[in-house]
């Protein structure tokens, strides 16, 4: 019964938010890419405002399939949770409505990654290692693999890549690396970098990333390029940096992203790179603006923030990638 308690009490308000939704006649008719959604400039937009951008608290950059014709991504729907993963799908030319994740829903749930074939969902989880035993709190990574037109039953990755502690934000290059933020103990800081080689379907044993990127704080939500050219994470003032890999496998010294994007003063995080190279997704809690730091505010302040302004502590922008290619040092070129 107590399992069934924290099914319910995640999965049902959910449901009502979500299903009663989709009972609406007047969810917009989406063709297209990405949503059908307009392309951004230089500047970050809103990503798909009152369809994924909404006033809940949005916590992942949408995760699309190789193929386009799916999306990802993980919400708080209450102020400090539960977090799931909700998807979209292409069904003869339109978009559906958003739902809950056929693997998601019981257990707080985030940050959904591709594998770069689209047969596999990489996400973080509070779940507990095995369905019925006690449930922790822990954070560990976890994956779901195809099965047939569905999904299997989610797999936790195991002890080389999952400690006792948190690992979370996965994201993995062309060629299997992955690439996660841990609290696990022997880091530079409260929260580093890791990455983990493939070789023959095992993974090596994690690596640190070394104090380039790692610091005494909190380096976290890691996105590598498909050809590990570059790594953008955010950092521990808030903000999202760049780093660019050297002639010599090395990284060069972060480069300050969100400074050159305008995006200052808030929380910017889990950035992701669209499949086609176009577009880089990021996550910002830019809309409280300066005056949030002015003095803490109370959490009913915050609800009235979010309920006046239609959005949430978190929302999804994008931007034109040429970003990534105009800050890169002339000597990496």
């Amino acid at each position: 019964m107590k399992y069934r308690a924290v099914y319910l009490g995640i999965l049902l308000p959910i449901m009502f938010v979500f299903v009663s939704c989709a009972q609406q006649d007047d969810f917009p008719v989406l063709k297209g890419p990405y949503l059908g959604q307009k392309p951004p400039g230089m500047t970050p937009e809103l990503f798909a405002p009152g369809i994924m951008t909404t006033e809940y608290h949005e916590h992942s950059s949408p995760a699309f399939s190789p193929d386009g014709n799916e999306v990802y991504w993980s919400v708080f729907i209450n102020f400090y949770g539960p977090q799931v993963i909700l998807t979209m799908r292409q069904e003869n030319g339109r978009w559906t409505q958003p739902e809950v994740a056929p693997f998601s829903g019981r257990y707080s749930d985030g940050n959904p990654c591709f594998s770069p074939d689209g047969q596999k969902i990489y996400f973080e989880s509070r779940r507990p290692l095995i369905e019925g035993d006690p449930y922790t709190g822990n954070i560990d990574i976890w994956v779901v693999e195809r099965l047939g037109h569905g999904w299997c039953a989610p797999k936790n990755l195991g002890d080389v890549i999952n400690s006792d502690r948190w690992e979370r934000g996965p994201s993995v290059s062309d060629n299997g690396t992955l690439y996660y933020c841990s609290m696990r103990e022997g880091g530079y800081g409260q929260m580093d970098i890791y990455c983990l080689t493939l070789n023959h379907g095992e993974y090596a044993e994690p690596e640190n990333l070394g104090e380039v990127i790692n610091t005494p704080g909190y380096e976290s939500w890691p996105f590598i390029a498909p050809n590990e050219s570059y790594l953008i994470f955010e950092s521990d003032d808030g903000d999202l940096v760049i780093s660019y890999r050297k002639d010599d496998a090395s990284w060069a010294a972060p480069i300050n992203l969100s400074e050159k994007l305008n995006f200052t003063g808030g929380q910017d995080r889990f950035p992701l790179l669209s499949n086609d190279g176009r577009y880089l997704f990021f996550v910002s809690s830019r809309w409280l603006g300066p005056s949030y730091f002015d003095r803490p505010l109370t959490l009913e302040e915050v609800k009235a923030k979010a309920r006046s302004l239609s959005n949430g502590l978190g929302n999804v922008y994008w931007v034109d990638a040429q970003i990534i290619e105009d800050l890169k040092p002339k000597e990496l070129k």
